[in-house]
């Protein structure tokens, strides 16, 4: 099973789609995802930068530093995506053995939470 995280496996499914990133120092990046890595270093292309002043300018290409980044603004296609299957897979798993065998103990301690 991989190390990576639910965002950055997101991230990945991203590639090929634009996202906006939004930088620390409030630049506003908006462009097509074309690689995306663990740290969230990213690079896009066809990008148009919004500096905090609010000049816009057209970049053909820009590498954006993961530590850098306050926010990523996805395409809303991605509530479908994979990664969230299997994570409402596991969730349930994790649900159901919550509810196995603890005894009585375990039923009346429900009760009171409830």
């Amino acid at each position: 099973m991989s190390s990576t995280g639910i965002p950055v496996k997101l991230l990945f499914e991203a590639e090929g789609m634009k996202v906006t990133a939004e930088m620390k120092n409030g630049e506003i990046y908006r462009g097509l995802l074309l690689n995306a890595e663990d740290t969230m270093n990213m690079t896009l292309s066809d990008v148009v930068k919004t500096a905090r002043n609010g000049q816009v300018s057209k970049i053909p290409t820009v590498y954006l530093r993961g530590s850098s980044v306050r926010f990523i603004s996805l395409p809303d296609l991605l509530k479908n995506a994979p990664v969230f299957k299997k994570v409402t897979t596991m969730k349930r798993k994790a649900e159901s053995y919550d509810n196995q065998g603890a005894g009585k103990a375990a039923g009346m301690k429900r009760k009171q939470r409830d």
